[in-house]
């Protein structure tokens, strides 16, 4: 099964192009934006509509829309932009990281700020400015990630592992578990739980029309909880990695086997984060990641190229015990 490395000429021009689209771009338009906001509050009403429900009371400060645009793009800029400048083995073959960067920067900068804004006495408000701003969010993403530089690839080969001698009867089993590290964890829970507290502070202070600030850090919170530990399992029926409360889960049948070896991973470089990761792999294809800890790994590889990495101890005995049943399904 083939790996690659990457042309240094098509890899640096990819990435510096795929940071360019994540941070840098994304960072521009949040800044226009919060001056296009700031110049209609400052020379216009000095109350605009901020509620578009049943509440009496629909105006409130002008500086709501601000607040809104850098509570929201700014963590979405230096998350995303983080973990990408990191991913420094991926970066050039997942054009799909930026658009989403740019398609989310578009929608609630010129959706839910801008045109909220300039908008906000038209009788299409909120229709129109949200679905607009959807509109070109799609279109945006679309673009970017169509036109971004792809890197090329050149071959390197992962050597299977070694099958084992079993005899007739015998059955060969392997299983393991993958935990995220508890300081990670810790990081990821305070940092959502920060969040949080602002968020409710903000809807006591402003009112409920500020509730999407609570949507991020909700949502980081259940990831956390579903993808925190999984345990894998390898034996005559395939493989098989799973969270502890049963789902995610991704299998790969013994019969659709290719080979399992052992790699080297880094879960920045080779996924752009720890945990329970996706990323178009270096084969082209989709190549899935439970990752918790840099050094020795697990791949395990199915015929038309897609592959698991796990970050497991003892990932030798898993691969051989793969490559047994791998062999027997030849």
């Amino acid at each position: 099964m083939n790996r690659h490395l990457w042309s240094s000429s098509t890899h640096r021009t990819a990435r510096r192009a795929a940071l360019v689209a994540t941070i840098w771009v994304p960072l521009a338009i949040v800044v226009v934006a919060e001056v296009v906001v700031i110049g209609v509050g400052v020379t216009g009403s000095p109350r605009l509509i901020t509620n578009w429900g049943a509440d009496p009371d629909r105006s409130g400060p002008w500086w709501t829309y601000a607040i809104l645009v850098a509570v929201i793009g700014l963590p979405v800029i230096a998350i995303m932009g983080f973990f990408m400048a990191r991913a420094t083995r991926v970066a050039g073959t997942n054009a799909w990281m930026p658009a989403i960067a740019m398609g989310v920067t578009v929608f609630h900068a010129v959706g839910m700020g801008v045109g909220s804004v300039v908008l906000n006495a038209s009788p299409l408000a909120p229709t129109l400015p949200l679905a607009g701003g959807a509109l070109l969010a799609v279109a945006t993403a679309m673009l970017t990630w169509r036109f971004l530089p792809h890197e090329t690839p050149a071959d390197e080969t992962v050597p299977a592992a070694d099958a084992l001698p079993i005899r007739t009867g015998e059955v060969a089993a392997w299983t393991g578990r993958v935990e995220l590290p508890a300081w990670f964890m810790t990081i990821i829970a305070t940092a959502a739980g920060a969040l949080i507290v602002l968020g409710v502070s903000l809807l006591l202070a402003i009112g409920p029309r500020l509730w999407p600030v609570l949507l991020a850090p909700t949502l980081l919170l259940a990831v956390l909880l579903v993808t925190a530990q999984f345990v894998a399992t390898a034996g005559p029926h395939g493989f098989v990695v799973r969270s502890a409360i049963g789902w995610p889960r991704l299998r790969i049948p013994a019969t659709d086997l290719a080979n399992a070896g052992v790699i080297t991973v880094d879960p920045m470089a080779d996924f752009g984060g720890w945990g329970f990761r996706w990323v178009i792999g270096p084969t082209h294809k989709g190549r899935w990641g439970v990752l918790t800890h840099r050094g020795p790994g697990l791949e395990v590889f199915r015929h038309d190229g897609r592959s698991i990495v796990i970050a497991v101890d003892d990932p030798g005995t898993a691969a051989a015990v793969l490559e047994t049943c791998a062999t027997k399904h030849g």
